[in-house]
């Protein structure tokens, strides 16, 4: 018995081999386990080290560069190098650039591992951009800044401080970006920027004032008003569908009140334009129970009361730019409350009323656009299509902005160079130096608002608001005013403000006021003429035998008024607002007709998302995906930028009638998706194979699908 217990015992000791395999497993097991670690290092330096839009931007520019290389090498007589030879600054040696043009390494100079011929490629090709493309001189900073970081994250250390041959290791050390060369490019740019007036090209601030006259532009051009009031009955229990609204005032309304909007929250905020139009739902924190209520308020024209001054909802600028600066500086509280912004009533300051706008923006979208609460994805500031159809899960583009500013200033009559820069810089310079007295801001206070870092106080807002200040302070050219503004003689000209008035200017608006005096004393005898003379005509003349149905317009419409060209269906009584008080100076109608036309609205909230299809972090996806898209749109829908039916189950109304502004893409759609499924089983190999324009985007592949629908007999091409 116990022979056969040691017997059992020598049986279950393990074989050597068994132990060696095990310990094999096991050392593979954590060389995987390590390889995965280190992937994810790679990912989350790769993710989290910079900004995601500073991680795009330098990505494109490597990405251009990296395309330059390759096609002078496809073509060695490059325009671009002849070109550029005789424009390189004459501080950079280029004896020995003929040798290097013709080493085999001069190809791979912008590769991940830079080689001998990095720095002179990357000089080359920023010289190309400054001198020959004449791009601005951040472009090229940007171009230098987006290598660099490329090259430093490649091996270590090794590639990191100042470009330099190790005669020791036989092998090159530093990053390209901080070689002489590159140094050289870099200054010489800079001094042609300056010399060719540079600083001029820098936008100009969109002050209050300015503010004040693009409000009354669009007052002028299509009165908020009538967006308001529409709300304010909306929010009072009529239903949007019984207003009567057709597409061409919506849409006009729309691209007005949008662009009201993201001015007051750019000004307020002081924001770039790429952090502003990411804005999105969830960024927004508000209490819509309270918050209804003071809208109310608000469009009713009442005057608030201390406790609805108080009420403030929050808004969260996830993109704004630095947020790694301060991180990095050990701040880790800064993620807590960094870039949050309680914003409040500000009934005073209409244009730049951002909580006002706000509130007032969200609703038209949900009444009158979606028929819904917007979601947590949706864009605060979406894209609106030509057939004026809001895409909620795609923001406005920047050139939309541009665009938006160049029309307002035109409109407004405001001259100057306004970029999408102009709303924070004239925030900035509002909050600092011409606000009232006791309501300016400390430079601390601006430097946190405006989301700079500690160090740039030196720099950036000096550029931002200590110039400005030095430029308005020793600005004499109102030397011949009957009455100076002392602006040399305090901080941001507050003497003029505090200081008692002379006997001189006293006197001088004494005779002003007579004068304003007579003119009105003139004016009121000769209305009384008038309406003595046309007493008199009307006791001879005949009663008109129609009754005037025209809105009237302005205090003096006395004389009998025409029918209108068009008939008008539904009158819209200007509402009591508060802004219409704010704002003396624009003169609104009695009345606001919207007319009827034929263009009914669309069924709301349908909508087909654009392809390629545009991501959160303000990128698109490749055009050879564009047809995949379509495909998901078909089968499964896109929830997040609204298409929450799938178009494979749109009933006909939804892309006929009224709604008949969607039909073409709805075809269009069709025949790619049902192309993919019917004729092809949904066979991606046997898809693509057919079809190798479907690496080119969405457009050619329709194209030559039509071509094979019509050579199978399917279609009917029309004549032209």
């Amino acid at each position: 018995m116990a022979r056969s217990k040691k017997g059992s015992k020598a049986s279950q000791l393990p074989d050597p081999a068994q132990k060696k395999a095990r310990r094999k497993k096991r050392t593979a097991t954590t060389k995987t386990a390590l390889a995965d670690v280190k992937k994810w290092k790679e990912l989350g330096i790769e993710t989290h080290l910079q900004a995601n839009n500073t991680r795009v931007n330098y990505a494109g520019h490597v990405r251009r560069g990296r395309e330059w290389l390759a096609s002078h090498f496809e073509s060695p007589c490059s325009k671009d190098l002849l070109v550029l030879m005789p424009l390189l600054p004459a501080n950079v040696e280029t004896h020995a650039d003929s040798d290097m043009y013709d080493d085999p390494a001069f190809k791979d100079a912008f590769d991940r591992i830079p080689n001998r011929c990095s720095d002179k490629a990357l000089a080359l090709y920023m010289s190309l951009k400054g001198f020959h493309e004449n791009l601005s001189k951040t472009t090229v900073e940007s171009i230098r800044s987006a290598f660099k970081k490329l090259w430093e994250l490649s091996d270590g250390d090794t590639y990191r401080g100042k470009w330099h041959l190790n005669e020791a290791r036989q092998r090159w050390e530093g990053n390209p970006a901080d070689s002489a060369d590159i140094y050289d490019i870099l200054s010489s740019i800079k001094h042609k920027a300056s010399a060719e007036g540079g600083d001029h090209t820098h936008s100009m601030a969109m002050t209050k004032d300015y503010m004040d006259r693009t409000l009354r532009w669009h007052q002028a051009s299509c009165p908020p008003e009538i967006a308001l009031h529409m709300i304010q009955k909306a929010m009072t229990g009529a239903r949007p569908s019984d207003m009567h609204l057709d597409l061409a005032v919506r849409t006009q309304l729309t691209r007005h009140l949008e662009q009201v909007v993201f001015a007051s929250n750019g000004w307020t905020l002081w924001t770039r334009c790429f952090e502003l139009i990411k804005l999105q739902r969830k960024d927004i924190s508000l209490d819509a129970t309270i918050l209804d209520g003071l809208l109310k308020s608000y469009l009713a024209g009442e005057t608030l009361t201390l406790h609805e001054r108080a009420s403030h909802f929050e808004i969260f600028l996830s993109n704004r730019k630095g947020w790694q600066k301060k991180v990095d500086k050990g701040k880790w509280e800064a993620d807590l409350r960094s870039n949050h912004y309680k914003i409040y009533p500000r009934p005073d300051m209409p244009a730049c009323d951002n909580f006002f706008w706000t509130l007032v923006w969200i609703k038209w979208l949900e009444l009158f656009h979606y028929a819904r609460t917007l979601q947590l994805n949706d864009f605060v500031f979406p894209a609106m299509s030509a057939n004026g159809v809001m895409h909620p899960g795609q923001p406005i583009s920047h050139d939309t902005v541009q665009k938006w500013i160049n029309e307002l200033t035109a409109g407004a009559g405001i001259l100057g160079n306004f970029s999408t820069h102009c709303f924070r810089r004239g925030g900035a310079q509002y909050s600092f130096m011409f606000a009232p007295v006791g309501q300016r801001w400390t430079l601390a206070k601006v430097r946190w608002w405006g989301g700079w870092a500690e160090g740039e106080h030196r720099d950036t807002l000096v550029h931002y608001l200590l110039d400005e200040l030095h430029t308005y302070e020793t600005d004499y050219s109102d030397a011949l005013a009957p009455i100076s503004c002392g602006a040399d003689a305090s901080l941001a000209g507050e003497y003029a403000l505090a200081r008692p008035a002379s006997t001189e200017e006293l006197r001088m608006v004494h005779a002003s006021v007579a004068t304003d005096v007579n003119s009105l004393r003139n004016e009121i005898g000769s209305v009384n003429n008038s309406l003595h003379s046309l007493t008199k005509c009307a006791s001879r003349t005949p009663t008109p035998s129609y009754t005037p149905s025209g809105p009237v317009v302005g205090a003096h419409a006395a004389a009998p008024q025409l029918p209108p060209a068009r008939p008008v269906i539904n009158q819209i009584p200007t509402p009591p607002s508060i802004y219409t008080a704010a704002l003396p100076q624009q003169q609104l109608p009695a009345t606001l007709s919207i007319r009827v036309t034929s263009q009914k609205l669309p069924t709301a909230g349908l909508v087909i998302p654009r392809v390629p299809v545009s991501r959160p972090n303000g990128t698109t996806s490749l055009k050879s995906r564009s047809w995949k898209e379509i495909v998901e749109h078909w089968l499964v829908g896109d929830p997040d930028r609204g298409l929450v039916t799938p178009l494979k189950d749109w009933p006909k109304e939804w892309y006929q009638g009224a709604n008949r502004r969607f039909a073409s893409k709805y075809h269009q759609r069709a025949t790619i998706a049902l192309e993919f499924i019917n004729e092809y089983d949904s066979n991606e190999a046997r898809f693509l194979a057919s079809y190798p324009e479907a690496e080119l985007g969405h457009t050619q592949l329709l194209k030559a699908i039509n071509e094979a629908r019509t050579a199978r007999g399917e279609r009917v091409s029309r004549r032209k």
